[in-house]
């Protein structure tokens, strides 16, 4: 099994290697559009878990995505990918973004809501091979996917605008609450506003705010209002040397009883990860090891007593290439009770 994965491990990173410099986003002429970029990305996965009655490994086509981006006019953006890994095909990204100005850009469609700044970061740049870190069969919280499962962050439909001045940037939107991919079922509607402060170069300290609108069940005439506030720090470039960084705090209203919420409930999630990038020079196929850790804690219900959980990570992140690199690493999940761990390797080629 170890000969497998490492044949595959090396087999990505030859690819890579042979990219040509300007291979990634490969340029494409098209009638009546300024300019066509098309871009892959390639995630395979072998995990283990230690969880009883499940598998005990896994090989996983994690992400296999394709993403065409257009510029019409020099200011009208159109952007589109579809992912067709871990055995079906969805659409991820499609929106259009109309760049009036730095200080004023509209985006329209499916995209990410700027909220959980770990989501924000492109899953090629993770310092860790997974948000949720969560071994397969656990159901203890973790900070990414208690705010995920909430509705908080990750991909909706709606408008937001975005803009930047100098070291500020920001973005207010309107979306439909129901998530990607889904249609709207109880007229919700879901608020969120972020601003970004570069506060030391390579640094930015952020702050955002979500509320959404929550029928239940769906067609109840009435409806409450929740909320939920974030506050992060992040620092350091992708691939480059030094340290790279993401530390962050989540808290809100945990309206979901499937989630050990309910109407009076109010999470509180935290996570911190640290790495730091040391390039290699002296061998051609290997520029740059990076080790990393997180650790993350969630809580679903602050008034409740043994439903949080401890997620803890450890890795090494091995560089082939800037658009190739295998993640190695062990994530620990501790709930009130006993604790469960999986062991990831995670291969990522864009191109």
């Amino acid at each position: 099994m170890i000969r497998r994965i490492t044949v595959v491990s090396f087999a990505l990173a030859a690819a890579g290697a042979a990219l040509p410099p300007g291979a990634s986003a490969q340029n494409v002429r098209a009638k009546g559009i300024d300019s066509l970029h098309v871009k892959a990305n390639l995630q395979v996965q072998f995990h283990t878990t230690s969880v009883d009655d499940e598998p005990g490994s896994e090989w996983l086509l994690r992400r296999a995505r394709i993403a065409v981006r257009g510029w019409v006019a020099g200011w009208v953006r159109g952007d589109i990918e579809g992912d067709f890994g871990r055995g079906s095909a969805r659409l991820t990204d499609g929106y259009v973004t109309l760049g009036f100005d730095p200080v004023l850009a509209l985006r329209i469609g499916q995209y990410k809501k700027p909220f959980n700044a770990h989501e924000l970061v492109s899953s090629r740049e993770l310092l860790v091979a997974e948000r949720d870190g969560a071994p397969r069969g656990t159901d203890g919280p973790t900070p990414d996917g208690l705010v995920d499962d909430l509705g908080w962050s990750n991909r909706d439909i709606g408008v937001e605008w975005d803009g930047r001045r100098d070291r500020l940037g920001w973005a207010v939107g309107l979306w439909n609450g129901a998530g990607d991919n889904e249609r709207e079922d109880d007229d919700g509607k879901q608020l969120a506003a972020r601003l970004n402060v570069e506060a030391l170069p390579g640094w930015t300290v952020s702050g955002a705010w979500t509320g959404k609108r929550v029928s239940e069940p769906p067609d109840a005439p009435d409806a409450a209002w929740y909320q939920a506030v974030e506050l992060a720090v992040t620092g350091g470039e992708y691939a480059e040397p030094g340290w790279r960084a993401l530390g962050q705090v989540m808290a809100g209203d945990n309206w979901d009883p499937e989630l050990g919420g309910g109407d009076e409930a109010s999470f509180l999630a935290l996570q911190g990860i640290v790495g730091y990038h040391v390039p290699l020079f002296t061998t051609p196929w290997l520029i740059g090891v990076e080790p990393t850790v997180r650790i993350g804690w969630a809580d679903p219900d602050t008034d409740a007593d043994d439903d949080q959980a401890l997620l803890s990570t450890a890795g090494v992140n091995v560089y082939f290439h800037e658009r190739v690199k295998t993640q190695l690493q062990a994530d620990y999940l501790s709930p009130e009770g006993d604790g469960e761990v999986a062991l990831r390797i995670h291969t990522v080629l864009e191109f």
